[in-house]
């Protein structure tokens, strides 16, 4: 009677945590709610860029039309865009642009919270604690995900879930599901690819080491391939036969010092990266230092937990040493000499710290709750931790939080909607009769507010469009070499570059008139260009047609008119 009267008591403890961290989540997503248009979201690779791409295929009408069917707004291929099959690309259809993204951080919350916590209670050893397990994955949920990736970081312990229930001889049907989903809400590019290469180095372990053959492994394995290859059959078809010549035959690679290499690793081994949050530097690391002392003072260096944390910081330093080596001198001639490896980034396994991290993290917890013999002081160490890191991740990495910091623009004053309704009312012409250019803010803003343009931020899209471009804004580009190099040796920002404003485009550093460019305004006229839409006043510029303000924008834009 005991017996099942501790295990109601465990079950209910662990039922009230459980109920306790997803009320954590809700409370940490409500912001988004609260706040509405107000809100602050990130606007460097996001706002700027996939979040734009989504909307304009969504208005296009194209998203499931041929690969060489005409994206009207930008006037290229719809296979410069992304698949239909992944998440943001459908929500956006049916959902406004920022309700797709309030859905989709939510989603990302709760699918990290759950992949973790069944990650940690079922599949990883010795880390059955209830406090270790919900406490780790709420610290995971609430790591800042950056948005483009949907899964692809949130969804990894779920993923990593599956196969290691593969790898334990576990057939249940939800497993091969989850499989197979991973790539709808996920990109192969940026950790599709890199949590295959992992996963396939668990198969070839056990087939070299262990001469053991999981076929169920294996038929995983080949499943998220070929689902991958389904959902990227765009991006397959056309490196197979292009639909055009593509910018990136133009790309070349920057390559830094041996010593920024380094200290690119350093810091990314400390930190984590811009694109993939894994937060580690504050608690994880001092915890997993603690975990080392308890157990050298204990001498319990057979521990398993212990050698897999270790192997696991390990092979997360690993991957940072290869990142920050990869765009130094010490792979240019690697590189150089094999043109694949210009065009592909493989240095992306470091998508895959944050499972790691918070894997370490976990067995550290574990070493500390045992290795410690007062129960109440491990109990409350591991709180504090736990705490501590949830507070660091939840509340000062907070994606609102860091965005208001950054910038301070909120999502209407960023696209200004009411601003750039008015610039309609007064040209009075169809959107797709003429074609406008930005000057000093983001061609994002006028992309989601229905203008035709010829620039851009895109990972993918015809060469002959950065030539046309390049044509008009030659001579600026010859005035400064950091933007020349920027725009000829990337090119994914097709910008109106002009060397008084740079690569300022929310107005941080001049907001003061500006001579008129030195721009081949024929040129742009040849593509269809009407307008300029600046951020500044241009003096001795083309004829004004109007200067536009609003209280709600965070912009005073003069639009300058090309028409002869």
């Amino acid at each position: 009677m005991r017996h099942i009267s501790a295990n109601t008591s465990l079950l209910t403890s662990q039922n009230v945590l459980l109920i306790g961290a997803l009320l954590i989540i809700l409370l940490h997503w409500l912001p988004y709610i609260i706040m509405g248009e107000g809100v602050y979201l990130t606007i460097h690779d996001y706002l700027d860029s996939s979040f734009i791409k989504a909307k304009v295929l969504a208005d296009s009408g194209q998203i499931f039309a041929p690969s060489s069917s005409i994206i009207a707004q930008y006037d290229i291929p719809r296979v410069a865009l992304r698949s239909e099959f992944q998440l943001p690309s459908l929500l956006n259809t049916v959902l406004s642009p920022l309700a797709a993204h309030i859905v989709l951080t939510l989603f990302m919350q709760v699918v990290a919270f759950t992949g973790m916590y069944v990650l940690l209670m079922r599949r990883i050893p010795g880390c059955g604690s209830p406090i270790v397990c919900i406490g780790v994955a709420l610290c995971y949920a609430l790591l800042p995900f950056w948005p483009p990736g949907v899964l692809g970081v949130a969804g990894l312990p779920l993923v990593l879930y599956a196969f290691l229930g593969l790898h334990q001889e576990e057939r249940h049907w939800h497993l091969w599901a989850i499989i197979l989903l991973f790539p709808f809400f996920s990109s192969l590019i940026t950790v599709g690819f890199f949590f295959l290469c992992f996963a396939t180095g668990i198969f070839l372990y056990d087939l070299l080491v262990r001469r053991q053959f999981n076929l169920a492994f294996f038929c995983g394995l080949a499943l998220m391939s070929v689902a991958y290859l389904l959902v990227e059959y765009r991006l397959v078809s056309n490196a197979l036969d292009p639909v055009f010549p593509s910018h990136r035959q133009e790309a070349f690679p920057s390559f830094v010092s041996y010593e920024k290499g380094l200290s690119r690793a350093w810091g990314n081994l400390l930190n984590g990266q811009y694109h993939v949050h894994s937060l580690q530097s504050k608690v994880i690391w001092p915890v997993i230092l603690l975990a080392l002392l308890l157990t050298g003072w204990k001498r319990k260096f057979t521990d398993t937990r212990l050698q897999l944390m270790v192997g696991t910081v390990c092979l997360c330093a690993a991957m940072s040493l290869f990142l920050g080596l990869w765009s130094s001198v010490a792979m240019e001639p690697i590189r150089t000499s094999i043109p694949f490896l210009l065009k592909f980034n493989f240095s992306r396994f470091h998508w895959l710290h944050p499972l790691l991290w918070f894997l370490a993290f976990a067995w550290a917890l574990a070493l500390i709750a045992q290795h410690i013999p007062n129960r109440r002081l491990g109990s409350a160490i591991l709180l504090l931790a736990i705490l501590t890191q949830a507070l660091w991740a939840g509340y000062q990495n907070h994606s609102i939080k860091t965005a208001q910091k950054t910038h301070g623009i909120t999502y209407t004053a960023f696209f200004a909607p009411a601003l750039f309704s008015k610039i309609k009312e007064d040209v009075g012409k169809p959107l797709d009769e003429y074609r406008v250019v930005s000057l000093g803010i983001h061609p994002a803003i006028t992309a989601y507010n229905g203008f035709h343009s010829v620039d851009w931020y895109l990972t993918y899209y015809p060469l002959e469009k950065k030539h046309a471009l390049r044509r008009a804004i030659s001579k600026e580009l010859d005035k400064d070499v950091n933007i020349k190099r920027y725009f000829d040796n990337w090119g994914n920002r097709l910008y109106l570059f002009s060397a008084a404003l740079g690569r300022d485009f929310l107005g941080k550093r001049k907001t003061d008139p500006i001579p008129m460019p030195e721009y081949n305004l024929e040129e742009m006229r040849i593509q269809g260009v009407r307008f300029i839409f600046s951020r500044v006043e241009l003096l001795n510029g083309p004829p004004l047609f109007g200067m536009y303000q609003h209280a709600d924008s965070n912009w005073d834009i003069y639009v300058y008119s090309l028409d002869e």
